[in-house]
């Protein structure tokens, strides 16, 4: 069962954790440094309590500029061996030439130590994620989405 999201962010950046250990990131067109910096903290605490995997939905946001590309870099060399084992995969959603071009710069500064695909569908960056879940994992995902859309 695959949840679709909500629509883009207007403003701010905003790191869903309802359907942990699956975690949803969104920007908005529009957000402050300040934003960007409480985004990585979030991101340096799953990091550090683990395992999950990551759907950064970029449609409608605004991409991240060349020192929050740096910082990114910066997380994981600061945290590659506890992004190595806890981070187990990342889908990113968006126009695949735009986020390719992102990609490609951040992989210039620093390789990704997880798994990580480009998808135009939350659908399919969604289902390829779970499938780096173990079992268990992906039952936990699914019972919280589930529980999300109820609630």
């Amino acid at each position: 069962m695959v949840f679709e999201t909500e629509a883009a962010l207007a403003r701010g950046i905003e790191l869903d954790r309802s359907r942990y250990p699956l975690v949803v990131m969104r920007a908005g067109e529009d957000y402050t440094q300040g934003d960007w910096d409480a985004l990585m903290m979030g991101m340096i605490q799953l990091i550090l309590a683990g395992p999950f995997g990551l759907i950064n939905d970029t449609r409608g946001g605004k991409m991240p500029n060349a020192v929050q590309r740096r910082s990114i870099a910066q997380m994981y060399v600061d945290y590659e061996q506890q992004a190595r084992v806890h981070l187990l995969a990342s889908g990113i959603v968006g126009s695949s030439s735009v986020v390719n071009g992102i990609a490609t710069a951040l992989n210039w500064l620093k390789p990704v130590p997880h798994p990580f695909k480009v998808f135009s569908s939350f659908a399919d960056a969604e289902r390829w994620v779970l499938q780096h879940f173990s079992l268990d994992l992906r039952r936990e995902a699914m019972r919280q989405g589930i529980q999300s859309a109820a609630g």
